[in-house]
């Protein structure tokens, strides 16, 4: 399977998103994962690059994922998305 051409994000999008991992913020990211829609509650744990994209490693309720930032739906941070302690 060939992984399609990273469309970077925004650099305001990507320092929310840093901001969020430094300050371990709860959110709610709502991403494509495999063709397939989700929404999680966590927390991100970094933002990094590798091969040419960049990444979040999110600490979602259901375990750790890695996704790719153009593969990010919405993002919602703050009380709303307040992940179980």
């Amino acid at each position: 399977m060939t992984e399609e051409r990273y469309e970077p994000v925004s650099c305001d999008y990507h320092d929310q998103l840093e901001a969020a991992a430094m300050h371990r913020n709860p959110v709610e990211l709502e991403f494509d994962l495999d063709g397939v829609a989700q929404k999680q509650r966590g927390r991100i744990a970094d933002v990094y690059t590798t091969e040419g994209a960049e990444f979040v490693r999110f600490d979602s309720d259901s375990g750790p994922l890695e996704i790719r930032l153009d593969r990010i739906i919405s993002f919602r941070e703050g009380s709303e998305a307040r992940a179980e302690e």
